[in-house]
């Protein structure tokens, strides 16, 4: 899953791009899980269906406002259009109630939920919010419109992945409606409206108004899935565990895991720069750094033309030269050898002395100016927070702790039980040296199965690893929860078929919790983001901004 945009496309796309959280909060939710799952009570998504017609009036009367404040007539007739597509959807709800055998609905209350979500609508229609500082107008209404279309079609696109090869989904026709091609465009329809309707839109005020309507908006509809009423359930990951005799270990690698990009090139660069700078020693001006830069490349290119080669020889298989992923007895062996090759780099970059000559303060200056990935510092601050008890470590094959803790300290992530090398230092200059604490794959499995085996003898340990490489690998797999954030396409190459995305796991996980299904061993779990490993573990925030 990705929720990504490109930059430039208009407010809509931003407005998507920067509610993640939110989505995946939706997505993880226990209803939609459940839904999902097909453990859903039939009472409960009936309930659910009634809840979602009343509010779809009020949508449908949102549009008739949003035509009344606009004197562009092309926009008329969109809104025209849309306002049809929810009398559509309407009617589909009608035709997925026979079908469920649903009683009467007439005769029910709108729960504190929709009736939030329907007042947010007519307020906004009516500039009886804040809207009234820039005056009721249809890009408003739309703005606060749009993130219940483009959530749906979300939803609804990745339930399908996931469930579409079940047989006999008791809510496949929900499924079908909102993974339609129809609705995604109807979703794309009121997009490109909100767009159009904002293309002139210069005052920034006014547009991080609008954007607080979106935000608003998608807070409601994580309100609106919190207001229906579920049985046992399995996620929250983290909180359904049974306390206290459960004890909780999250470690987390570093390059790559928690930042945007890897360390090695930073200190690289940073190397290079204070050459650049020096008046003596190892390097002097312009050309030492020229120097310096080539011995790096070399280096670089050197790593890269072995791992490569490693690679291949593992995974091609002799006998017709495809490629293969690792079976389960040869995986110990080729990590085995990665590590090897992975301590003879280090050894290179020990003996190039190309690490020499950095200070204390640079290492720090140039932490605090590389960024952690999105939703990184949120999760572990949630983890800070005390609101579930889990005990936090990093394990990462960095060359600098000291890097790794001003990196943190930025984020302003605390995370006492760092695990990394260190550079050598005299006085407050590196050496070029290293000190090796974890280098390789069976580094950082040696250091997780001993903080495992300190717990273990008092109580049971939970135990759940984030990574995105192969020198991960072992950790995850060791792991009760092993998680991958990213793309790796050496992973999949490894390990491929035993890695499967984190949503199925929460599929699998209520499956089993209703019906009494064994769960797959020896997977690991894939995400695109934090904010996904967030809404799994722990759910929507506590202190998400509600209402206007």
């Amino acid at each position: 899953m990705n929720l990504s945009t490109q930059a430039n496309t208009g407010l809509a796309k931003s407005f998507w791009a920067s509610c993640k959280r939110e989505a995946y909060a939706s997505l993880y939710h226990p209803f939609v899980v459940a839904l999902a799952a097909g453990t859903l009570p039939k009472q409960t998504f009936q309930r659910y269906m009634a809840q979602d017609a009343y509010f779809l009036e009020a949508f449908k009367n949102a549009y008739q406002l949003a035509m009344e404040t606009t004197t562009d007539e092309e926009a008329k007739a969109i809104i025209e259009s849309l306002q049809r597509d929810v009398q559509e959807e309407l009617n589909l709800h009608s035709s997925i109630m026979q079908s469920l055998d649903a009683t009467d609905q007439n005769c029910f209350e709108p729960n504190m939920a929709t009736t939030a979500y329907c007042d947010f609508l007519l307020a906004t229609a009516t500039g009886s919010n804040e809207a009234q500082k820039f005056g009721s107008t249809s890009a408003q209404i739309i703005t606060a419109m749009t993130p219940c279309m483009r959530l749906y079609a979300f939803l609804g696109q990745e339930l399908k992945k996931h469930v579409d090869h079940v047989a006999d989904h008791p809510y496949q026709e929900w499924i079908d409606t909102y993974s339609a091609a129809e609705f995604e465009a109807a979703a794309s329809k009121i997009e490109q409206l909100l767009d159009k309707l904002t293309a002139t839109l210069t005052g920034k005020h006014e547009i991080a108004f609008l954007e607080s309507l979106y935000l608003q908006a998608m807070n409601l509809e994580v309100d609106f899935f919190g207001a229906q009423l579920l049985g046992p359930v399995l996620v929250p990951f983290l909180k359904c565990q049974p306390a206290p005799e459960s004890y909780i270990l999250l470690a987390s690698d570093f390059d790559s895991t928690c930042t945007i990009s890897d360390s090695c090139p930073i200190l690289a660069d940073l190397t290079v720069q204070t050459a650049r700078k020096s008046h003596g020693g190892r390097s002097v001006g312009e050309s030492g750094a020229s120097l310096l830069k080539k011995r790096w490349d070399d280096l670089v290119m050197q790593y890269m033309d072995e791992y490569e080669d490693v690679l291949k020889r593992s995974l091609v298989k002799k006998d017709n030269g495809s490629v293969n992923a690792l079976s389960a007895e040869n995986l110990q062996e080729f990590l085995k050898e990665m590590s090897n090759f992975e301590q003879k780099a280090n050894a290179r970059v020990e003996e190039a002395a190309v690490l020499k000559g950095l200070s204390l303060a640079s290492i720090q200056e140039a932490g605090k100016s590389m960024p952690l990935r999105e939703g990184c510092s949120d999760f572990f601050k949630r983890l800070e927070s005390g609101e579930v008890l889990v005990d936090t470590c990093i394990l990462s094959v960095c060359w600098s702790k000291t890097f790794i803790e001003a990196v943190l300290e930025k984020g302003e992530v605390r995370i006492p039980n760092i695990n990394a090398n260190e550079l050598v230092f005299e006085g407050r200059i590196s050496t070029g040296a290293i000190i090796k604490n974890v280098e390789t794959a069976l580094d950082k499995q040696r250091h997780f199965v001993q903080l495992l085996d300190n717990l273990k003898p008092t109580q049971d340990v939970l135990s759940i690893y984030v990574g995105d490489s192969l020198t991960d690998l072992l950790c995850l797999i060791r792991a009760d929860l092993g998680i991958v954030l990213g793309d790796s396409s050496a992973l999949k190459q490894v390990y491929g078929p035993k890695m499967a995305p984190l949503f199925m796991k929460a599929i699998l996980l209520e499956q089993a919790n209703m019906r009494g299904r064994q769960q797959p061993t020896g997977y690991v779990f894939t995400v695109s983001s934090w904010y996904e490993v967030e809404a799994f573990l722990l759910g929507p925030a506590r202190n998400r901004p509600l209402y206007i």
